[in-house]
């Protein structure tokens, strides 16, 4: 299967008790585990969700997390950004974002990945450059169609 990079917000979304985006975060996620579909990231978003996670199990002592078969895990690649990523995607002539949406972005274009995101504004870049971009919703929806 092809990869894919997918957005800390959806995961954090996936966490979060009050989230309105929470349903469709969670089916995307064990949509793409059913689907045994590797999630890419690059590392700071990682670090985003794992922070998120940590502040929230410390305001709500009951939170589990969503969790597929039992447990909470995710077959994730995390992309480094170190001399090769700077050099690989450093000099993308590409519109400015703020720099962790940036990133996706460029991870997203440079290796014509589709991208699964909640953030209107790097939607709208990733659309403006020719990104196929999806709501986790939408994303379940598209690999629902392809059984």
């Amino acid at each position: 299967m092809a990869k894919l990079i997918v957005d800390s917000c959806v995961f954090i979304n996936a966490f979060k008790a009050d989230s309105p985006f929470r349903v469709q975060c969670i089916e995307l996620l064990e949509a793409l585990k059913e689907k045994k579909q590797m999630i890419t990231m690059p590392a700071h978003g990682w670090f985003e969700v794992w922070c998120s996670l940590r502040r929230i199990e410390k305001i709500d002592k009951s939170f589990s997390g969503p969790k597929i078969n039992g447990k909470m895990n995710y077959d994730i690649e995390l992309i480094h950004i170190d001399k090769e990523f700077i050099e690989k995607y450093g000099n993308v002539d590409m519109p400015y974002q703020k720099s962790g949406d940036h990133i996706y972005t460029v991870i997203a274009y440079v290796n014509k990945y589709p991208l699964i995101t909640l953030d209107k504004n790097l939607t709208k870049v990733a659309k403006e450059l020719g990104l196929t971009v999806y709501t986790p919703k939408e994303y379940v929806s598209a690999i629902n169609l392809m059984d």
